[in-house]
């Protein structure tokens, strides 16, 4: 599997989904952890986040800011202090990140209104589409069509299953992939990989956990005992690591 900067420069560098026509596209970037705990990834919550994806949303429009029309200086705008929502923009080209279900209606604005840029990205939603962060009824259905406004072009994001990590990978125009980590023997994230399962959609928890099923070495197969020693030594080699 390719690392996180070189997979997400090869999509943007030149321009090409949006040389495809692809004008509102939506980006999920792994995050550099930084100042974590061995209790907490992210202590310092969203704001810390922010610090981390900065760099990462800098080297991305960096990029984009190269293709023809879409050139011009990026002003910075903070659309929310507490969840650390903010908007880079040009005629052009505009990127919010960390945009939460109370700022969609400021995204369809900047999507739709009359000074709307020729590109839009939004990196790393803070809602979540399968519980009530878009509210009821008709309240819901407006805020599922704004974020189905933005295609996916590049995903990257790692979960833990049963103590094995997993990681949900798309690069515009590829197909969805999951690989498994061989945390099989206790070891932590930079690994060898493992494809599980490679589809045209994004793969449900669901099709995750019945691969890992079928792979006799997967911690979903081994007792709680055996899970919990796994555990301890992956959480072990991450703190060494640090």
């Amino acid at each position: 599997m390719q690392s996180r900067t070189s997979s997400s420069s090869r999509v943007f560098r030149g321009g090409g989904p949006f040389k495809e026509g692809l004008k509102r596209q939506r980006i999920e970037l792994s995050l550099p952890l930084i100042a974590a705990t061995d209790l907490d990834d992210w202590p310092g919550g969203v704001r810390q986040q922010f610090k981390a994806i900065q760099p990462l949303v800098e080297q991305i429009l960096k990029l984009v800011k190269q293709v023809d029309g879409l050139q011009g200086p990026l002003v910075p705008e903070i659309w929310d202090d507490g969840d650390a929502v903010a908007c880079w923009r040009s005629q052009n080209l505009a990127a919010v990140v960390f945009p939460t279900a109370q700022t969609l209606k400021r995204v369809k604005q900047l999507a739709e209104g009359p000074d709307a840029p020729s590109l839009l990205l939004i990196i790393n939603p803070q809602w979540d589409e399968r519980g009530s962060d878009f509210g009821f009824g008709p309240w819901r259905r407006e805020k599922e069509e704004t974020a189905a406004m933005f295609q996916t072009t590049y995903w990257l994001r790692q979960q833990r299953v049963y103590g094995d990590l997993v990681r949900v990978f798309r690069a515009h125009p590829g197909l969805w992939q999951a690989y498994v980590g061989q945390a099989f023997a206790g070891g932590a994230s930079g690994g060898p990989t493992e494809l599980l399962l490679e589809l045209p959609v994004r793969p449900s928890y669901q099709q995750i956990e019945d691969k890992l099923r079928a792979m006799p070495e997967a911690s979903i197969n081994k007792s709680i005992m055996e899970r919990m020693d796994r555990e301890f030594k992956f959480n072990k080699d991450s703190l060494n690591r640090k």
